[in-house]
């Protein structure tokens, strides 16, 4: 139960965090004048990317010697790994439960 509890708070923390982002990169593209387009595609994809930048960054440069690259060599091969197994189940079930929603044959 206690795991429950930390599960949901951090989903909470996480939230809240997300929300927080959002808001301070809107603001900032509206202080350094900027479109939408361009605080979309870069401020929040910057924003978004650095995490998984900087963690192998940091574990390499400041680690403790071979586990210190091997953390950091596991981050960097593991998160598109990750992403792209997550995307083909996410593909996979989406075609298995909309299968029957359109007629066999493509539609000009």
């Amino acid at each position: 139960m206690e795991n429950l509890a930390i599960l949901i708070v951090s989903l909470g923390l996480i939230l809240v965090g997300a929300e927080l982002f959002v808001n301070g990169i809107e603001w900032l593209g509206k202080k350094w004048n900027l479109s939408e387009g361009a605080v979309g595609s870069v401020l929040a994809a910057v924003g978004t990317a650095l995490p998984e930048t900087l963690i192998p960054i940091i574990a390499i440069v400041f680690g403790a010697g071979k586990a210190g690259h091997e953390i950091g060599i596991g981050a960097i091969l593991g998160a598109p790994l990750m992403l792209s197994t997550l995307a083909m189940f996410v593909t996979g079930v989406a075609v298995v439960a909309f299968r029957r929603r359109r007629s066999r044959g493509a539609k000009w």
